[in-house]
């Protein structure tokens, strides 16, 4: 396991680049920032969001399958089982700390600080009512384009930790361990790719702060390295 922990360190530092420069930068998100290409951040996102990250789990588990090395029904079994673990315990660990920090995403506080309601309030009531508000006060904003108006109104929990950044960051450290970078170089290198775009959509977005990503991937980081400890039990991969 320590060669395991100093091959993802490497990985580990990379996605924790995106956060740290923010924090340096004391960037901090406004709807100034929103330009043409924020969009298509959007459909980036999209792919870590309920549905589609189903879709993207199933496609991402049928790879892993062809390119496991003997392949048994067993061994597809144990790592569908092991894939399937990992990933929805990365989310209910997820969740658990979302509703112990129950922090503000910032479009909340934009939203208190231009419309004056009280994200107190905003937390307190039902999601559908969250849903609504965001609605009755976008509704024709010509700052807030309408596909961000909808993903807020989808997205109306709290922010700390990053899920979207911790579901991404997982995979592409599952990649690592599980795949290997020079067996598979291409294929882990475009799922690091689509984590740490993954991260910049969520800065983008209005959705976290630079401390979510970060928890969000060592919880990522941690889980993944539970995940090959098994896999190498199971002899899903080699010792």
């Amino acid at each position: 396991m320590g060669f395991v922990i100093k091959k993802t360190i490497a990985l580990l530092a990379i996605f924790l680049i995106v956060p740290l420069v923010i924090i340096v930068a004391n960037w901090h998100w406004q709807p100034e920032s929103i330009d043409n290409t924020s969009e298509y951040f959007f459909w980036l996102t999209e792919t870590a969001s309920y549905p589609w990250a189903i879709i993207t789990s199933t496609a991402l588990f049928l790879l892993f399958c062809i390119l496991i090395p003997n392949k048994s029904p067993k061994k597809i079994v144990l790592l569908w089982l092991l894939l399937t673990t990992t990933i929805l315990g990365g989310q209910i660990i997820k969740s658990i700390i979302k509703s112990h920090a129950a922090e503000s995403r910032p479009y909340v506080l934009w939203l208190t600080q231009n419309y004056n309601i009280s994200d107190e309030h905003f937390y307190a009531i039902p999601k559908i009512e969250r849903q609504e508000i965001i609605h009755q006060l976008l509704n024709g904003s010509s700052t807030i384009p309408h596909w961000l108006s909808r993903h807020w109104q989808n997205e109306t929990g709290y922010a700390f930790p990053s899920g979207h950044t911790l579901f991404a960051t997982t995979w592409s450290f599952l990649a690592i361990v599980l795949l290997g970078f020079r067996r598979h170089y291409l294929i882990v290198s475009t799922l690091i790719l689509w984590a740490v775009l993954m991260e910049i959509s969520r800065l983008s977005l209005g959705m976290h702060y630079p401390d979510d990503l970060i928890l969000g991937t060592f919880v990522a980081w941690v889980i993944s390295l539970i995940c090959c400890f098994y896999a190498r039990k199971w002899l899903i991969v080699d010792s």
